[in-house]
C-alpha cells in the first residue's frame, strides 16, 4: 500500500522530534536536559530545607514538623501512663509513624472542610462539653496547665480552636460514612436473634448476710455468735445487727445488703446454698471462708428483654462495630485521591527526640 505524502511528512517530523528529544537529553546537555536538571536540583533542595527545618511531611503545601509529631507521641503516652523515656528507639519510629500518618488524614480533612465549612458548623456548647471532658482527665489547673505547655499549647484558647477542628471533622466524616454504618430492622433483628442466649438475663436473688470470717473465729463460736442473731433478727434490725456483727467490710455498713447476685459471679459454695433458700427465711450457711447469716429478700428468674426493648441498644452497638472499619476505609481513599499531594521525608522518623 502506497503511503501518502501527508503521512511521510508527519512520519519525518515525529522522528526528527524524537532524534532532537533523545540528544538532549542523553547525548548532550541541550535547553531541555538543563530544564529538567535545574527543576531535578530545585526539587533536591527543596527536600532538603524541609529535612534542615525538620518539617517531615506536606500536605497540599502544609508543612508537617516533626516536633507536631512528637506533640502527638507525647500525648499518646500520656493517655497510656508512659514517657519518652521508656521508649526503644524502634518502638518511637513506630508511634511517631502511626502520629504522622493520623496528622495527614486531619490535614486532608482540613482542606475538605475548609470547602464545605458552613455545612458542619460546632456550636460553643459542643465546644464546652468536650472541653470539660477533657480537663476532667487533671486533678489540679496547674496539672493542665503544664500538660498543653508540653504539647506546645501557648493558651486555652488554642486548645479550644483545636477541639473545634477536630468536633467538626468528626461531623464531617459522620456524614460520609452513615450509608456504610447503618443498621436496618432486619439486620438488628437477626443479630437479636443469632444472640438469645447472650441477652438473656440469667437467674437471680437479691440477699442481706451477716458474714464471720474463719480466720477470726472457730466454728462453735461463729455458729453461737450467728443462732443469737438470728434469735433477734427481725426485718427492722438487720442492718444494726449487720454493723455490729459482720466482718464483711464492703457491706456491713450498707446493713449487709448484697444487692442482686448472680450466681456466675459468685463462689460455687455460696452460691449453691444461697439459690437454694426460700424467701425471707434466715438461714446459717457455711463456705470456704467462713459462715454467713443470710436472708433472701427477693428472687428473679432468667429472662429474655424483648425485641423492641433492646432494639435501640442493638443498633447503636452494631453502628458503633462497623463505624472504625468504615473510618478507616474513608480515610484510605480520601489518602488514594490526594497521594500526589503528600510528601514525606520518612528519613526524619529516625531523628532524635525534638523538645
Amino acid at each position: 500500500m502506497k503511503m501518502g505524502k501527508k503521512f511521510v511528512v508527519r512520519l519525518i517530523a515525529w522522528s526528527a522530534l524524537m532524534l532532537y528529544l533523545l540528544c538532549d537529553l542523553i547525548f548532550f546537555t541541550g535547553p531541555l536536559k538543563k530544564q529538567v536538571d535545574k527543576m531535578h536540583n530545585s526539587h533536591v533542595k527543596k527536600m532538603q530545607l524541609d529535612q534542615d527545618r525538620d518539617i517531615i511531611a506536606r500536605v497540599f503545601t502544609v508543612p508537617i514538623y516533626l516536633s507536631q509529631v512528637d506533640y502527638g507521641v507525647d500525648e499518646y503516652l500520656w493517655r497510656n501512663g508512659r514517657n519518652r523515656a521508656e521508649l526503644t528507639a524502634a518502638e518511637r519510629a513506630t508511634l511517631r509513624i502511626k502520629v504522622l500518618d493520623e496528622l495527614i488524614d486531619h490535614s486532608i480533612l482540613r482542606e475538605k472542610i475548609a470547602l464545605n465549612d458552613d455545612t458542619f458548623p460546632v456550636s460553643q456548647a459542643e465546644i464546652t462539653s468536650a472541653i470539660q471532658r477533657f480537663t476532667s482527665r487533671f486533678s489540679t489547673p496547674q496539672q493542665m496547665a503544664d500538660t498543653l505547655k508540653g504539647f506546645g499549647f501557648k493558651h486555652k484558647k488554642e486548645l479550644e480552636f483545636r477541639i473545634a477542628a477536630r468536633l467538626q471533622q468528626n461531623k464531617y466524616i459522620d456524614s460520609k460514612i452513615a450509608p456504610a454504618i447503618a443498621v436496618s430492622v432486619d439486620e438488628a433483628r437477626a443479630w437479636y436473634s443469632d444472640h438469645r442466649e447472650e441477652l438473656t438475663t440469667p437467674e437471680r436473688i437479691k440477699a442481706r448476710h451477716i458474714f464471720l470470717s474463719k480466720l477470726n473465729h472457730n466454728e462453735q463460736q461463729a455458729l453461737a455468735k450467728l443462732e443469737q442473731a438470728k434469735l433477734k433478727l427481725t426485718s427492722t434490725n438487720f442492718d444494726e445487727l449487720a454493723k455490729k456483727l459482720s466482718a464483711d467490710p464492703r457491706t456491713s455498713q450498707a446493713g449487709g445488703d448484697l444487692q442482686w447476685m448472680q450466681r456466675e459471679r459468685l463462689p460455687n459454695d455460696f452460691a449453691e446454698q444461697a439459690f437454694a433458700l426460700p424467701l425471707d427465711q434466715p438461714r446459717i450457711i457455711e463456705t470456704k471462708i467462713g459462715w454467713h447469716l443470710i436472708v433472701v429478700t427477693a428472687k428473679r428468674s432468667a429472662e429474655l428483654a424483648n425485641f423492641e426493648q433492646l432494639k435501640p441498644e442493638i443498633i447503636a452497638a452494631l453502628e458503633t462495630s462497623r463505624r472504625k472499619d468504615a473510618i478507616a476505609q474513608y480515610r484510605q481513599n480520601l489518602r488514594a485521591q490526594h497521594y500526589e499531594k503528600i510528601i514525606v521525608h520518612s528519613e526524619l522518623i529516625e531523628s532524635p527526640w525534638t523538645h
